[in-house]
Protein backbone atom coordinates (compact mmCIF):
# COMPACT_ATOMS: atom_id res chain seq x y z
CA UNK A 1 0.00 0.00 0.00
CA UNK A 2 1.09 3.59 -0.61
CA UNK A 3 2.07 5.93 2.18
CA UNK A 4 -0.22 8.96 2.17
CA UNK A 5 0.90 12.48 2.98
CA UNK A 6 -0.69 15.89 3.34
CA UNK A 7 0.20 18.16 0.40
CA UNK A 8 2.24 21.20 1.31
CA UNK A 9 1.55 24.76 0.23
CA UNK A 10 2.64 25.55 -3.34
CA UNK A 11 6.40 25.76 -3.73
CA UNK A 12 8.22 28.17 -6.02
CA UNK A 13 8.58 26.27 -9.32
CA UNK A 14 12.22 27.30 -9.89
CA UNK A 15 13.09 25.67 -6.55
CA UNK A 16 10.67 22.78 -6.95
CA UNK A 17 12.17 21.47 -10.17
CA UNK A 18 15.82 21.52 -9.17
CA UNK A 19 17.40 18.26 -10.35
CA UNK A 20 17.27 15.40 -7.89
CA UNK A 21 20.54 14.22 -6.36
CA UNK A 22 21.88 11.06 -7.98
CA UNK A 23 20.92 8.80 -5.08
CA UNK A 24 17.27 9.85 -5.57
CA UNK A 25 17.07 10.40 -9.33
CA UNK A 26 17.37 6.78 -10.44
CA UNK A 27 15.01 5.30 -7.88
CA UNK A 28 12.37 3.14 -9.53
CA UNK A 29 8.89 4.11 -8.36
CA UNK A 30 6.48 1.15 -8.25
CA UNK A 31 2.78 1.84 -7.80
CA UNK A 32 0.39 -1.03 -7.10
CA UNK A 33 -2.63 -1.32 -9.34
CA UNK A 34 -4.93 -1.36 -6.31
CA UNK A 35 -3.85 2.21 -5.60
CA UNK A 36 -4.86 3.44 -9.07
CA UNK A 37 -8.51 2.43 -8.94
CA UNK A 38 -9.33 4.66 -11.93
CA UNK A 39 -7.29 2.36 -14.19
CA UNK A 40 -8.44 -1.04 -12.91
CA UNK A 41 -9.94 -3.24 -15.59
CA UNK A 42 -8.38 -1.30 -18.48
CA UNK A 43 -6.24 -2.94 -21.14
CA UNK A 44 -2.58 -2.51 -20.21
CA UNK A 45 -1.61 -1.70 -23.79
CA UNK A 46 -3.91 1.34 -23.86
CA UNK A 47 -2.17 2.98 -20.88
CA UNK A 48 0.86 5.28 -20.95
CA UNK A 49 2.62 7.85 -18.79
CA UNK A 50 3.35 11.55 -19.32
CA UNK A 51 5.01 14.37 -17.40
CA UNK A 52 5.79 18.05 -17.89
CA UNK A 53 9.14 18.41 -19.66
CA UNK A 54 10.37 21.88 -20.67
CA UNK A 55 6.90 23.33 -20.03
CA UNK A 56 5.23 20.76 -22.29
CA UNK A 57 3.40 17.53 -21.41
CA UNK A 58 5.51 14.75 -22.95
CA UNK A 59 5.52 10.94 -22.84
CA UNK A 60 8.03 9.42 -20.39
CA UNK A 61 9.41 5.87 -20.08
CA UNK A 62 7.24 3.48 -18.04
CA UNK A 63 6.17 -0.13 -17.86
CA UNK A 64 3.44 -2.22 -16.29
CA UNK A 65 4.38 -5.67 -14.96
CA UNK A 66 1.92 -8.42 -14.11
CA UNK A 67 2.57 -10.67 -11.11
CA UNK A 68 1.99 -14.33 -10.27
CA UNK A 69 0.45 -15.96 -7.19
CA UNK A 70 3.88 -16.28 -5.59
CA UNK A 71 4.47 -12.53 -5.61
CA UNK A 72 7.02 -12.57 -8.46
CA UNK A 73 6.73 -11.26 -12.01
CA UNK A 74 4.50 -13.48 -14.12
CA UNK A 75 5.90 -15.51 -17.00
CA UNK A 76 3.66 -17.38 -19.40
CA UNK A 77 4.39 -21.11 -19.34
CA UNK A 78 6.05 -21.00 -15.91
CA UNK A 79 4.51 -23.16 -13.18
CA UNK A 80 3.14 -20.28 -11.04
CA UNK A 81 -0.29 -18.97 -12.20
CA UNK A 82 -1.05 -15.36 -13.03
CA UNK A 83 -2.91 -13.24 -10.51
CA UNK A 84 -5.81 -11.52 -12.23
CA UNK A 85 -6.48 -11.40 -15.97
CA UNK A 86 -3.83 -11.31 -18.67
CA UNK A 87 -3.14 -7.88 -20.18
CA UNK A 88 -5.71 -6.25 -17.89
CA UNK A 89 -4.62 -3.72 -15.26
CA UNK A 90 -5.36 -5.61 -12.03
CA UNK A 91 -4.90 -4.67 -8.34
CA UNK A 92 -1.64 -6.66 -8.03
CA UNK A 93 -0.04 -5.28 -11.21
CA UNK A 94 2.64 -2.61 -10.84
CA UNK A 95 3.28 0.62 -12.72
CA UNK A 96 6.99 1.52 -12.91
CA UNK A 97 8.77 4.78 -13.73
CA UNK A 98 11.93 6.64 -12.71
CA UNK A 99 11.71 9.30 -10.02
CA UNK A 100 13.72 11.78 -12.10
CA UNK A 101 11.12 11.75 -14.88
CA UNK A 102 8.38 13.27 -12.71
CA UNK A 103 7.86 16.98 -13.40
CA UNK A 104 5.90 20.04 -12.36
CA UNK A 105 2.13 19.99 -12.15
CA UNK A 106 0.45 20.45 -15.50
CA UNK A 107 -1.68 23.46 -16.26
CA UNK A 108 -5.02 23.54 -18.06
CA UNK A 109 -3.25 24.98 -21.08
CA UNK A 110 -0.94 21.96 -21.45
CA UNK A 111 -2.67 19.48 -23.76
CA UNK A 112 -1.75 15.88 -24.49
CA UNK A 113 -3.00 13.18 -26.80
CA UNK A 114 -5.34 10.68 -25.10
CA UNK A 115 -7.60 10.69 -22.06
CA UNK A 116 -6.22 11.51 -18.59
CA UNK A 117 -6.86 8.68 -16.11
CA UNK A 118 -5.02 9.74 -12.93
CA UNK A 119 -2.51 12.22 -11.57
CA UNK A 120 0.28 10.72 -9.44
CA UNK A 121 2.09 13.11 -7.11
CA UNK A 122 5.51 12.09 -5.77
CA UNK A 123 7.26 13.65 -2.78
CA UNK A 124 10.65 12.63 -1.48
CA UNK A 125 13.54 13.71 0.69
CA UNK A 126 13.73 17.27 -0.70
CA UNK A 127 10.06 17.97 0.11
CA UNK A 128 9.26 18.93 -3.49
CA UNK A 129 6.10 17.51 -5.05
CA UNK A 130 6.54 16.18 -8.58
CA UNK A 131 3.89 14.75 -10.90
CA UNK A 132 3.27 12.15 -13.59
CA UNK A 133 0.05 11.50 -15.48
CA UNK A 134 -1.47 8.16 -16.42
CA UNK A 135 -3.11 8.41 -19.83
CA UNK A 136 -5.42 6.15 -21.82
CA UNK A 137 -5.50 5.69 -25.61
CA UNK A 138 -2.60 8.05 -26.27
CA UNK A 139 -0.66 7.46 -29.47
CA UNK A 140 2.47 8.97 -27.92
CA UNK A 141 5.21 6.82 -26.36
CA UNK A 142 8.71 7.66 -25.18
CA UNK A 143 11.58 6.13 -27.17
CA UNK A 144 13.92 6.20 -24.15
CA UNK A 145 15.14 2.77 -22.97
CA UNK A 146 16.95 2.96 -19.65
CA UNK A 147 17.61 -0.79 -19.84
CA UNK A 148 18.43 -2.62 -23.09
CA UNK A 149 18.52 -6.42 -23.19
CA UNK A 150 19.50 -9.02 -25.79
CA UNK A 151 18.71 -12.63 -24.96
CA UNK A 152 20.66 -13.91 -27.98
CA UNK A 153 23.83 -12.22 -26.76
CA UNK A 154 23.03 -12.66 -23.04
CA UNK A 155 23.79 -8.95 -22.75
CA UNK A 156 22.20 -6.14 -20.75
CA UNK A 157 23.17 -2.51 -21.27
CA UNK A 158 22.25 0.70 -19.49
CA UNK A 159 23.77 4.17 -19.67
CA UNK A 160 25.80 3.24 -16.58
CA UNK A 161 26.89 -0.38 -17.04
CA UNK A 162 27.12 -3.24 -19.51
CA UNK A 163 26.97 -6.85 -18.30
CA UNK A 164 27.17 -10.02 -20.37
CA UNK A 165 26.67 -13.61 -19.23
CA UNK A 166 28.04 -16.96 -20.29
CA UNK A 167 25.56 -18.38 -22.81
CA UNK A 168 25.78 -21.88 -21.30
CA UNK A 169 25.36 -20.75 -17.69
CA UNK A 170 23.99 -17.32 -16.80
CA UNK A 171 25.36 -17.62 -13.26
CA UNK A 172 28.76 -16.86 -14.78
CA UNK A 173 29.59 -13.32 -15.84
CA UNK A 174 31.45 -12.90 -19.10
CA UNK A 175 32.18 -9.19 -19.04
CA UNK A 176 31.30 -6.11 -16.98
CA UNK A 177 32.06 -2.52 -17.88
CA UNK A 178 31.11 0.58 -15.89
CA UNK A 179 30.77 4.10 -17.29
CA UNK A 180 33.42 6.35 -15.78
CA UNK A 181 35.40 3.56 -14.08
CA UNK A 182 39.08 4.56 -13.97
CA UNK A 183 40.60 1.08 -13.65
CA UNK A 184 42.35 -0.81 -16.43
CA UNK A 185 40.42 -4.11 -16.26
CA UNK A 186 36.96 -5.36 -15.38
CA UNK A 187 36.33 -4.28 -11.76
CA UNK A 188 34.47 -7.51 -10.97
CA UNK A 189 35.57 -11.01 -11.92
CA UNK A 190 32.09 -12.37 -11.39
CA UNK A 191 29.30 -13.40 -9.08
CA UNK A 192 30.11 -16.56 -7.14
CA UNK A 193 27.72 -19.14 -5.77
CA UNK A 194 29.06 -21.72 -3.39
CA UNK A 195 27.24 -24.59 -1.71
CA UNK A 196 28.66 -26.88 0.97
CA UNK A 197 26.84 -29.85 2.43
CA UNK A 198 27.41 -33.11 4.19
CA UNK A 199 25.52 -36.22 3.15
CA UNK A 200 23.77 -38.26 5.82
CA UNK A 201 25.69 -41.50 6.36
CA UNK A 202 28.71 -40.17 4.46
CA UNK A 203 31.71 -38.59 6.18
CA UNK A 204 32.57 -36.54 3.08
CA UNK A 205 31.69 -32.84 2.73
CA UNK A 206 30.64 -31.87 -0.79
CA UNK A 207 31.64 -28.46 -2.15
CA UNK A 208 29.76 -27.11 -5.16
CA UNK A 209 30.51 -23.97 -7.17
CA UNK A 210 29.37 -22.15 -10.32
CA UNK A 211 30.23 -25.20 -12.41
CA UNK A 212 27.62 -27.26 -10.53
CA UNK A 213 24.92 -24.55 -10.34
CA UNK A 214 23.56 -24.03 -13.85
CA UNK A 215 21.19 -21.19 -14.76
CA UNK A 216 19.35 -21.14 -18.07
CA UNK A 217 16.84 -18.46 -19.20
CA UNK A 218 13.25 -19.68 -19.30
CA UNK A 219 11.60 -16.36 -20.15
CA UNK A 220 12.16 -12.64 -20.29
CA UNK A 221 10.23 -9.41 -19.77
CA UNK A 222 11.95 -6.49 -21.39
CA UNK A 223 10.90 -2.97 -20.45
CA UNK A 224 12.47 0.50 -20.50
CA UNK A 225 12.68 0.63 -16.68
CA UNK A 226 13.81 -2.92 -15.91
CA UNK A 227 14.48 -6.16 -17.74
CA UNK A 228 13.63 -9.37 -15.90
CA UNK A 229 14.86 -12.83 -16.84
CA UNK A 230 13.21 -15.93 -15.43
CA UNK A 231 15.99 -18.43 -14.72
CA UNK A 232 15.68 -22.17 -14.35
CA UNK A 233 18.52 -23.01 -11.93
CA UNK A 234 19.61 -26.58 -11.31
CA UNK A 235 22.04 -27.68 -8.59
CA UNK A 236 23.90 -30.79 -9.71
CA UNK A 237 25.39 -33.29 -7.26
CA UNK A 238 26.96 -36.64 -8.19
CA UNK A 239 25.86 -35.94 -11.76
CA UNK A 240 22.20 -35.77 -10.69
CA UNK A 241 19.85 -32.75 -10.35
CA UNK A 242 19.68 -32.30 -6.57
CA UNK A 243 17.71 -29.08 -6.34
CA UNK A 244 15.63 -26.80 -8.60
CA UNK A 245 15.63 -23.06 -7.97
CA UNK A 246 13.32 -20.47 -9.49
CA UNK A 247 15.34 -17.29 -9.88
CA UNK A 248 14.41 -13.96 -11.40
CA UNK A 249 17.23 -11.57 -12.31
CA UNK A 250 16.16 -7.92 -12.50
CA UNK A 251 18.32 -5.39 -14.32
CA UNK A 252 17.70 -1.73 -13.50
CA UNK A 253 19.56 1.38 -14.76
CA UNK A 254 22.08 1.25 -11.88
CA UNK A 255 21.49 -2.07 -10.12
CA UNK A 256 21.07 -5.83 -10.50
CA UNK A 257 18.85 -7.92 -8.23
CA UNK A 258 18.78 -11.72 -7.86
CA UNK A 259 15.49 -13.07 -6.47
CA UNK A 260 15.78 -16.79 -5.63
CA UNK A 261 12.90 -19.00 -4.47
CA UNK A 262 13.28 -22.67 -3.54
CA UNK A 263 10.77 -25.31 -2.59
CA UNK A 264 12.89 -28.04 -1.03
CA UNK A 265 11.36 -31.53 -0.86
CA UNK A 266 11.66 -32.91 2.67
CA UNK A 267 13.08 -36.20 1.40
CA UNK A 268 16.01 -34.50 -0.31
CA UNK A 269 16.52 -32.09 2.57
CA UNK A 270 16.80 -35.08 4.93
CA UNK A 271 19.80 -36.32 2.93
CA UNK A 272 21.76 -33.12 3.66
CA UNK A 273 23.41 -31.97 6.87
CA UNK A 274 25.44 -28.93 7.92
CA UNK A 275 24.58 -27.20 4.64
CA UNK A 276 25.44 -23.64 3.64
CA UNK A 277 25.18 -21.43 0.56
CA UNK A 278 27.47 -18.53 -0.24
CA UNK A 279 26.83 -15.71 -2.71
CA UNK A 280 29.56 -13.12 -3.20
CA UNK A 281 31.18 -10.62 -5.55
CA UNK A 282 34.68 -11.61 -6.59
CA UNK A 283 36.35 -8.28 -7.43
CA UNK A 284 39.34 -7.98 -9.72
CA UNK A 285 42.55 -6.43 -8.44
CA UNK A 286 40.95 -3.59 -6.46
CA UNK A 287 44.09 -2.89 -4.45
CA UNK A 288 43.57 0.25 -2.40
CA UNK A 289 39.79 -0.17 -2.24
CA UNK A 290 38.02 0.05 1.11
CA UNK A 291 35.25 -2.14 2.50
CA UNK A 292 32.69 -1.44 5.24
CA UNK A 293 29.81 -3.56 6.47
CA UNK A 294 26.62 -2.84 8.37
CA UNK A 295 27.77 -4.75 11.46
CA UNK A 296 31.01 -2.80 11.75
CA UNK A 297 33.57 -1.84 12.71
CA UNK A 298 33.24 1.85 11.83
CA UNK A 299 36.72 1.84 10.28
CA UNK A 300 37.02 0.62 6.71
CA UNK A 301 39.04 -2.45 5.80
CA UNK A 302 41.78 -1.84 3.21
CA UNK A 303 42.18 -4.22 0.26
CA UNK A 304 45.91 -4.90 0.13
CA UNK A 305 46.27 -8.66 -0.34
CA UNK A 306 46.19 -9.64 3.32
CA UNK A 307 43.69 -9.70 6.19
CA UNK A 308 44.37 -6.95 8.72
CA UNK A 309 42.82 -6.48 12.16
CA UNK A 310 39.93 -4.36 10.88
CA UNK A 311 39.03 -6.95 8.24
CA UNK A 312 39.23 -9.71 10.85
CA UNK A 313 36.85 -7.72 13.05
CA UNK A 314 34.45 -7.37 10.11
CA UNK A 315 34.34 -11.12 9.66
CA UNK A 316 33.85 -11.66 13.40
CA UNK A 317 30.99 -9.10 13.48
CA UNK A 318 29.19 -11.11 10.81
CA UNK A 319 25.86 -10.14 9.26
CA UNK A 320 22.79 -9.24 11.31
CA UNK A 321 19.28 -8.16 10.35
CA UNK A 322 19.30 -5.38 12.96
CA UNK A 323 22.42 -3.74 11.51
CA UNK A 324 21.10 -3.76 7.95
CA UNK A 325 22.94 -6.49 5.99
CA UNK A 326 24.76 -4.11 3.61
CA UNK A 327 28.32 -4.16 2.29
CA UNK A 328 30.00 -1.11 0.74
CA UNK A 329 33.02 -1.41 -1.54
CA UNK A 330 34.65 1.86 -2.58
CA UNK A 331 37.21 1.22 -5.33
CA UNK A 332 38.68 4.78 -5.19
CA UNK A 333 38.53 4.59 -9.00
CA UNK A 334 35.22 6.33 -9.65
CA UNK A 335 33.16 3.26 -8.76
CA UNK A 336 31.35 2.19 -5.59
CA UNK A 337 29.45 -1.07 -5.19
CA UNK A 338 26.78 -1.46 -2.53
CA UNK A 339 25.16 -4.83 -1.77
CA UNK A 340 22.14 -5.85 0.30
CA UNK A 341 20.80 -9.23 1.41
CA UNK A 342 17.15 -9.88 2.30
CA UNK A 343 15.20 -13.02 3.11
CA UNK A 344 11.77 -13.68 1.59
CA UNK A 345 8.70 -14.97 3.40
CA UNK A 346 9.38 -16.60 6.73
CA UNK A 347 12.98 -17.51 5.91
CA UNK A 348 15.40 -16.27 8.56
CA UNK A 349 18.40 -18.57 8.66
CA UNK A 350 21.71 -17.45 10.26
CA UNK A 351 24.13 -15.48 8.07
CA UNK A 352 27.85 -14.87 8.14
CA UNK A 353 30.20 -12.67 6.12
CA UNK A 354 32.15 -14.06 3.16
CA UNK A 355 35.42 -12.16 2.97
CA UNK A 356 38.76 -12.78 1.30
CA UNK A 357 41.64 -10.38 0.60
CA UNK A 358 44.35 -12.40 -1.10
CA UNK A 359 46.03 -11.83 -4.47
CA UNK A 360 47.35 -15.39 -4.77
CA UNK A 361 44.31 -17.57 -3.99
CA UNK A 362 42.59 -19.05 -7.04
CA UNK A 363 38.93 -19.88 -6.45
CA UNK A 364 37.69 -21.55 -9.63
CA UNK A 365 35.86 -20.90 -11.79
CA UNK A 366 37.18 -17.39 -12.33
CA UNK A 367 38.54 -15.25 -15.15
CA UNK A 368 41.15 -13.41 -13.11
CA UNK A 369 43.24 -15.04 -10.33
CA UNK A 370 43.12 -13.61 -6.83
CA UNK A 371 40.43 -12.42 -4.44
CA UNK A 372 40.91 -8.68 -4.17
CA UNK A 373 38.47 -8.76 -2.50
CA UNK A 374 35.79 -11.47 -2.52
CA UNK A 375 32.88 -10.18 -0.42
CA UNK A 376 29.37 -11.44 0.22
CA UNK A 377 27.08 -13.52 2.40
CA UNK A 378 26.89 -17.11 3.60
CA UNK A 379 23.55 -18.70 4.49
CA UNK A 380 24.66 -21.05 7.23
CA UNK A 381 21.68 -23.36 7.42
CA UNK A 382 18.74 -24.61 5.34
CA UNK A 383 15.17 -24.83 6.62
CA UNK A 384 14.03 -28.38 7.31
CA UNK A 385 11.50 -28.25 4.45
CA UNK A 386 9.20 -25.98 2.48
CA UNK A 387 9.86 -22.52 1.07
CA UNK A 388 13.30 -20.94 1.15
CA UNK A 389 13.85 -17.55 -0.50
CA UNK A 390 16.29 -14.65 -0.57
CA UNK A 391 17.15 -11.52 -2.55
CA UNK A 392 20.71 -10.41 -3.28
CA UNK A 393 20.98 -6.85 -4.61
CA UNK A 394 23.89 -4.75 -5.72
CA UNK A 395 23.98 -1.12 -6.80
CA UNK A 396 26.59 0.76 -8.83
CA UNK A 397 27.62 4.39 -8.38
CA UNK A 398 30.52 6.62 -9.36
CA UNK A 399 30.75 7.36 -5.63
CA UNK A 400 28.57 7.41 -2.51
CA UNK A 401 29.08 10.31 -0.13
CA UNK A 402 28.73 10.54 3.63
CA UNK A 403 27.97 8.03 6.34
CA UNK A 404 27.00 4.63 4.88
CA UNK A 405 24.68 4.04 7.83
CA UNK A 406 22.63 6.92 6.39
CA UNK A 407 22.94 6.64 2.61
CA UNK A 408 22.27 2.89 2.63
CA UNK A 409 18.91 3.63 4.25
CA UNK A 410 18.18 6.55 1.94
CA UNK A 411 18.86 4.43 -1.14
CA UNK A 412 16.08 2.00 -0.21
CA UNK A 413 13.47 4.51 1.02
CA UNK A 414 11.09 5.39 -1.79
CA UNK A 415 9.25 8.71 -2.01
CA UNK A 416 5.60 8.97 -1.01
CA UNK A 417 3.09 8.65 -3.83
CA UNK A 418 -0.50 9.86 -3.88
CA UNK A 419 -2.97 9.05 -6.64
CA UNK A 420 -5.24 12.01 -7.38
CA UNK A 421 -8.48 12.17 -9.32
CA UNK A 422 -8.48 14.18 -12.55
Amino acid sequence: MLTLFVACLPINSSFAMKPLEELEAFKVIMVDGEDITQALGKNIHTLSLAAVVDEELEPIPFQIDEYNEGGAIYFDGWDVPLLGAAEIFDPQDKLLFLYKDAGSRKTKAQRFDGKPVAELSVQGKDGVVRYVYLMESSRLRSDEQYVRYSSEEALVETDFYSLSYNLDNHINWKDLSISGYEGDDNPIDGLKFRMKTGVVGNLTTINLNNEHIIAQPAGERIGPIRATTQMDVTVWMFGLPMMQISMQVHHYPKSVIYDARIMMPETRRSMMQDSSVGISIDANNLLGATVRTASGPLEAGLVDGSIDEIEKNMVDAGVTEKAGRWIWISTKRNLDILTFFDYLGGTNEPLSLVYADDQDVVDLPERFPGQLPNVGYSIDNFPESGFFGFVFSFFFSNGYDGDPRLFTQQLRVLPDVVVNQI
